[in-house]
């Protein structure tokens, strides 16, 4: 959640930046906005990411362990 938050803080204060660095013909400013929005932008995805890869993750593991109480309740039945 603080990650999220993190970033979603480095897009706009990365735009705010460009814009002033624009503004005021500072294209050091503005390149330096630029760069923190497309951090940002990288917190984002990948964030994204590793959500992802924790539902699959945990699919995996409901699959295995449903599998595993499957096999169990086979042999209990015999």
């Amino acid at each position: 959640m603080i990650d999220k938050m993190e970033n979603g803080k480095d897009k706009a204060v990365g735009k705010i930046k460009e814009t002033a660095g624009k503004w005021m013909d500072d294209e050091g400013l503005e390149f330096q906005g630029k760069m923190q929005g497309i951090k940002g932008n990288i917190g984002e995805k990948t964030e994204d990411m590793k959500e992802s890869v924790m539902e699959k993750a945990n699919d995996l593991i409901d699959k295995v362990k449903g599998d595993k109480r499957n096999k169990n309740n086979d042999m209990d039945n015999r």
